[in-house]
């Protein structure tokens, strides 16, 4: 989840900024982190250590949309003690929310549709998000509804615009709604994916674009998230309406195996580089790691040496800061 900006789309930003009251948060450029975390072994540690490692935000993921649309699920074990490790060390939370389906093991595109192109629908999801967000003592959620479609798009602006109502209603003026945001280096695939730009832009304080999953097990090998192609996917989301300051650049903890035997998990980037060895290998230019190994295998990902890369990034293209999914795969690096 990054950018650099035209004088046209620096003026639709702060044109933006001025019309909504948007906070896009009071942090210096590119010094913002955020830091995934899901219910688990071990994961009360990583977000204390992700915390005293400068993550000003902690995304805590648990709420799940029914396949239906109509409702969310039950909520998982342990979301109220990672809210609380995160706050008492003294970073902001906020509630994940998706469209994952564990009946078909990916983001269901019916769900999406369900919830958005229904007003009663968007409003029962809405009650029931705030009502866990305040349950928990989250300080706002955050939006990862994903393989949307193009029908999508005027549903996610209204559901945003609803949500952020609500936030602002029960959480208090501060609280935040944010989206986490398939990446493209296309305008018409942001469209197609459901996400009008400049509509939603109004409506969020922070967008994470999902720099990462450029490739992956539904692809041929190669990179998880160049910088080539993270950087002109945010500059994409800039010229389209989401103005810089508000912008997180994606970051993986992780990466993924081809060929022979290879599952299609992710793998912890610690995982990979023990099994690449002395095969890895360092691209400069797409700031990741690769490997081939003797049993055909190949391998890229993403590590702290990768965050740190990012950073500096987010930092030239002046863009709010980082998102690193997740800490379940590894821990949040040292700056």
């Amino acid at each position: 989840m990054m950018r650099r900006t035209t004088t046209a789309a620096a003026t639709l930003a702060v044109a933006a900024l001025l019309l909504s009251g948007c906070s896009a948060g009071t942090a210096a450029s590119g010094s913002g982190v955020e830091g995934y975390v899901e219910p688990g072994g071990g994961a009360l540690e990583r977000v204390r250590t992700a915390v005293d490692r400068g993550a000003t935000v902690i995304g805590v993921d648990g709420a799940g949309l029914s396949d239906d649309g109509t409702h969310l699920l039950d909520a998982p074990e342990g979301l109220g003690e990672l809210v609380g490790a995160a706050a008492d060390a003294g970073a902001t939370t906020e509630l994940l929310f998706s469209n994952y389906s564990a009946t078909i093991g990916d983001f269901s595109p019916e769900a999406a549709t369900a919830l958005l192109s229904s007003a009663s629908n968007r409003a029962d999801v809405v009650g029931e998000l705030v009502d866990l967000a305040d349950r928990l003592g989250a300080d706002g959620v955050q939006i990862d509804l994903e393989s949307m479609r193009d029908q999508d798009r005027s549903g996610l602006v209204s559901f945003a615009a609803e949500l952020r109502t609500a936030v602002h209603d029960r959480l208090g003026d501060r609280a935040e709604v944010s989206i986490a945001m398939m990446a493209s280096t296309d305008p018409a695939e942001y469209r197609s994916r459901g996400y009008d730009l400049a509509d939603l832009a109004p409506h969020l304080d922070r967008v994470v674009l999902m720099t990462y999953d450029q490739h992956g097990p539904w692809s041929g090998p190669g990179t998880v998230g160049a910088l080539p192609w993270t950087r002109k996917a945010v500059r994409t989301a800039i010229d389209g309406g989401v103005p810089a300051e508000r912008i997180d650049v994606g970051v993986a903890g992780y990466g993924y195996a081809w060929g022979p035997g290879a599952d299609s998990a992710p793998i912890a980037a610690a995982a990979a580089a023990h099994l690449a060895g002395d095969r890895a290998e360092w691209s400069e230019r797409d700031g990741e790691w690769s490997a081939t190994l003797d049993d055909g295998r190949e391998l890229h990902w993403s590590d702290a040496r990768s965050y740190a890369v990012r950073r500096d990034l987010a930092r030239e293209l002046g863009v709010h800061g980082v998102a690193l999914w997740s800490l379940n795969l590894s821990p949040l690096p040292e700056d």
